[in-house]
């Protein structure tokens, strides 16, 4: 496995925990239930991406796990907590303002919020990192 794929990888695993996250996030949001779907598939698809992340490093070896955590990957991870940081402190307005005016209730606000907050960096990571590779 060479560094390029090992990062394509990595890219595809995180973007596709992400999107698991958003389209829990989205389900939960319009079906006004905190559990639109079984809540443990979020942190199991989370789980399931560090696995294949995990076990792709190691089948890289440790020199092809260092050329695909260089520096640009740091620029863009860095890139992408930033997004991610910014995107969870605008979330307590926005739902704050949902919930004074009763769109949601707390449980889904707070099923919602939680599920963004790691889609917030997954996808952005994932949309930064694929692109390179």
């Amino acid at each position: 496995m060479t560094s390029d794929s090992l990062s394509r990888l990595r890219s595809i695993a995180m973007g596709a925990a992400g999107s698991i996250c958003l389209i829990y996030a989205v389900l939960a949001i319009l079906s006004g239930a905190p559990d639109p779907i079984s809540p443990w598939i979020p942190g199991v698809s989370g789980f399931v991406a560090a696995i294949i992340i995990t076990l792709g490093f190691r089948r890289a070896g440790r020199s092809e796990g260092l050329r695909a955590s260089d520096e640009l990957y740091q620029v863009q991870a860095n890139r992408a907590h930033r997004i991610g940081y910014w995107s969870a402190i605008l979330m307590y307005p926005l739902f704050g303002f949902f919930l004074s005016q009763e769109w949601v209730t707390w449980q889904v606000a707070f099923a919602a919020m939680g599920t963004l907050t790691a889609a917030s960096y997954l996808i952005p990571f994932s949309i930064l990192t694929g692109r390179d590779v």
